[in-house]
C-alpha cells in the first residue's frame, strides 16, 4: 500500500496501519487551522521536505515517503539533528500536527461552574456606549484595575479579543487559548518560541499559578533608573491586597508532582538544599497536574475568577472576543471603536487603559500613534529564557497528577537562574522532545515514566516586537552567557536526577549533539560551551518591557504625552522582575486604580 509522507510518519511512530489515513486527515486539518501564514507555509514546507530533502540528505532521489522503512527512520533523523538549524526547523514545523495526534486525551468537557459562565455574559446591547474608563485587556494588568474602578461606582468597559476559557485537550487548548496558536517564534539567532495566553483572564488562565513578589535588588535597580521608591516598600500594600484577592498559599508537599519529589531527593543526595515549595494562587487545589492548560476544577484564582467575575458584579461592562480597531484621543476623552459578532461600534470614556499584553500593547500604540513616544514602543522586550530536563524512571510511575510548577530551587553559583518545576500533559510531550530515529519513539513509549525539571532565566539581552497582520513578529537573541548558564543549570538537573535513582536523561539540544546520557559520570564529559544559541530548545516566557516605565510611559503609568491613555501589563516593566512576573504586574494595576480614582 502506498501511503503519503504524513501517513509514512505515522506509520515510523507507531501508528496501527488501520488508523493511519484517519489520523493524518484530522493532523493535516489541524494545520489547516494554524494561523495565517503559518498554515499556507506548512504545506509547503512539507512538499520541500518531501520531495527535496531525500537527496540532499541522503542523497537519493525519491521522494520521502517513498523511502524504506529503515531509510525513512534515517532520514527523519537526520534532518532533526542537521547542522544547519532552518533544516531542523523545518522537521520540526513539518512533524507538529503529526505528534498531537499521537496520544488521545481525555478531557472533562466545559467548566460549567467557572463563575464567568455562571453570569451569563452577553455584550452590551443598551446602546449607552459612554464609560469612565475603558480597559483593553483582561490579565494581569486590566482585570484589577477594572474591578477597583467598578468596585467604586464608576462605569468599566472591558474589551477582550478572547473567550472564557473552557477545558479541552491540551493541544486544542495551545490552539485556541494561546497567543498565534502556540506558535510565536523569534529565529534571531537561533530559535525560541514565547508563549502567552489570549483568552478572558489572559496569561493568567493558562500560566503555572506562580506567585512571586519581585527580588529587592531588581527593585533596586528600578528606583535608580526612575528615582522611585519601590525597593522601600511603596509596592507592598498592593503586593498584600493582591496576595489576598487571588489566595496566594503555599501548597502541602503531598501535591507535588513526582518529578518535584524526585528532584528534590536528588538535590539532597548531592548535597544541596534550599529547595523550596513555590507560592501559588489556588483555591482548594487538588493536583490535577493542568495549569498551563486549563485548570479543571478551577481552583487556580487566575483573574477570570478572582477579579473579573466582581468587576461584572458590580457594573463594569465585558465585551469578550472583541477587538478595538481603533483608539482616538481627544481633549474630553478616547474613542475606541470595536468589532465583535455583533458588529463595529464606537465606545467612548474619559480615560483608556491599556492591557493588550507585551506582545500586544506596543501594536495598539504605534497603530493609533498614542502618546509621544509611540515610535519607540515594542522596544526593550525582555524575556524570561527557559528549558528544561527529562529522566526516566523505570520503578516511578508519574501520571498526570501533582502542581506542575511547585517546587524551586535557586543555586547560589548562577544568580540569574531559578530552578523550577514543570511537568507537560503526555499529548504535549511530542513536541518538545528534541532526539530524531528510534529515539524518539523510546522516550515517547515511556512517557508514563518520565519526570521533567526547568530552569528560568533572568536574561541579560534585549529584542524588539512588531505586529504583522495582527501576528506578533519577534526579534530576540539569547545573549552567549545566558546559554552558558543555562548549560550549568540543565547539568545541575540532570545530575540530581541521576543521583535520585534515574537511568536515563534527555538533554534540550539541538542539532548533531549528544543528548541522552546514562550515568552521572557520563555527565562529565559535557561542557557548559557546547550549549550555544543555537543549539539548545528554548521557549520564552513572560514577554515584558516594550512600553516600559521612563521610555514610554511615566511612573504613574501615563503614557508619555497623552492625558488620557495609561498603559498597564507586562510591557511597562523597566526590567525583569526576576520572578514569574502575575504578581508584580497586578499590584501595578491596583496602584494605577487608586491614581485614577483620584484624577476621575
Amino acid at each position: 500500500m502506498r501511503y503519503s509522507f504524513h501517513e509514512k510518519w505515522l506509520l515510523y511512530a507507531g501508528v496501527p496501519e488501520k488508523e493511519v489515513k484517519t489520523k493524518a486527515h484530522i493532523a493535516l486539518e489541524r494545520a489547516k487551522r494554524f494561523p495565517w501564514p503559518h498554515s499556507r507555509l506548512y504545506f509547503i514546507n512539507s512538499r520541500f521536505i518531501n520531495w527535496a530533502l531525500p537527496f540532499f540528505v541522503l542523497g537519493k532521489l525519491k521522494r520521502a515517503q517513498d523511502l524504506s522503512s529503515n531509510d525513512f527512520e534515517l532520514f527523519t533523523k537526520k534532518i532533526k539533528e542537521h547542522s544547519w538549524w532552518l533544516i531542523r526547523i523545518a522537521a520540526v514545523f513539518a512533524f507538529a500536527p503529526l505528534i498531537e495526534v499521537l496520544i488521545k486525551e481525555e478531557t472533562a468537557g466545559f467548566l460549567d461552574k467557572h463563575p464567568l459562565r455562571m453570569l451569563k455574559l452577553e455584550n452590551n446591547k443598551s446602546g449607552d456606549e459612554r464609560y469612565v474608563v475603558i480597559v483593553i485587556g483582561s490579565g494581569a494588568g486590566g482585570a484589577p484595575v477594572a474591578r477597583d474602578l467598578a468596585g467604586e461606582g464608576f462605569k468599566v468597559a472591558i474589551i477582550e479579543k478572547g473567550d472564557v476559557i473552557e477545558l479541552l485537550s491540551a493541544p486544542r487548548m495551545l490552539e485556541k487559548y494561546y497567543v498565534g496558536q502556540g506558535l510565536t517564534l523569534s529565529f534571531s539567532g537561533g530559535v525560541m518560541l514565547v508563549l502567552a495566553g489570549s483568552t478572558v483572564g489572559g496569561t493568567t488562565s493558562i500560566n503555572s499559578g506562580t506567585c512571586l513578589r519581585p527580588f529587592k535588588h531588581c527593585l533596586e535597580e528600578w528606583d535608580r533608573v526612575l528615582n522611585t521608591s519601590f525597593s522601600n516598600g511603596a509596592l507592598d500594600p498592593y503586593f498584600s491586597r493582591v496576595e489576598e484577592a487571588v489566595s496566594v498559599c503555599t501548597p502541602p508537599r503531598s501535591l507535588l508532582s513526582k518529578s518535584a519529589e524526585l528532584f528534590d531527593r536528588g538535590l539532597q543526595a548531592i548535597g544541596r538544599e534550599g529547595a523550596y515549595v513555590l507560592p501559588r494562587c489556588i483555591k482548594d487545589c487538588e493536583g490535577s497536574g493542568r495549569c498551563c492548560f486549563g485548570c479543571p476544577t478551577g481552583a487556580k484564582q487566575s483573574t477570570d475568577y478572582a477579579y473579573l467575575p466582581q468587576a461584572i458584579k458590580d457594573g463594569a461592562q465585558l465585551y469578550k472576543k472583541t477587538k478595538a480597531l481603533q483608539v482616538k484621543e481627544k481633549p474630553e476623552g478616547v474613542e475606541v471603536v470595536i468589532e465583535n459578532e455583533e458588529g463595529k461600534k464606537t465606545l467612548s470614556a474619559n480615560y483608556l487603559v491599556v492591557s493588550g499584553g507585551a506582545l500586544f500593547t506596543p501594536g495598539i500604540l504605534k497603530k493609533n500613534k498614542l502618546g509621544a513616544a509611540f515610535s519607540i514602543a515594542g522596544r526593550n522586550l525582555k524575556i524570561h529564557p527557559a528549558t528544561k530536563v527529562f529522566a526516566y524512571f523505570p520503578d516511578h510511575f508519574h501520571g498526570e497528577k501533582g502542581i506542575p510548577q511547585g517546587l524551586g530551587y535557586r543555586p547560589p553559583e548562577l544568580p540569574r537562574i531559578t530552578l523550577e518545576g514543570i511537568h507537560t500533559p503526555k499529548s504535549m510531550i511530542g513536541q518538545i522532545l528534541s532526539v530524531g530515529g528510534k529515539e524518539f519513539n523510546w522516550w515517547m513509549e515511556r512517557a508514563e515514566y518520565l519526570s521533567s525539571f526547568g530552569l528560568m532565566m533572568q536574561d541579560r539581552n534585549t529584542g524588539s516586537i512588531r505586529e504583522f497582520n495582527s501576528f506578533p513578529l519577534i526579534d530576540y537573541k539569547l545573549h552567549p552567557e545566558d546559554a552558558r548558564d543555562m548549560g550549568k543549570g540543565l547539568i545541575l538537573i540532570a545530575e540530581a536526577f541521576f543521583a535520585a535513582g534515574a537511568v536515563k536523561v534527555l538533554l534540550p539540544l539541538s542539532g548533531n549533539i549528544k543528548k541522552e546520557y546514562d550515568s552521572a559520570e557520563e555527565l562529565k564529559s559535557l561542557k557548559p560551551e557546547i550549549f550555544g544559541t543555537k543549539s539548545m530548545i528554548i521557549s520564552g516566557f513572560h514577554p515584558q518591557g516594550t512600553a516600559g516605565m521612563g521610555r514610554v510611559v511615566d511612573t504613574d503609568l501615563k503614557l508619555l504625552g497623552s492625558k488620557k491613555v495609561y498603559v498597564c501589563d507586562a510591557s511597562v516593566l523597566p526590567d525583569s522582575p526576576g520572578v514569574n512576573p502575575q504578581i508584580t504586574i497586578m499590584a501595578l494595576s491596583l496602584r494605577l486604580a487608586e491614581h485614577l480614582e483620584k484624577r476621575i
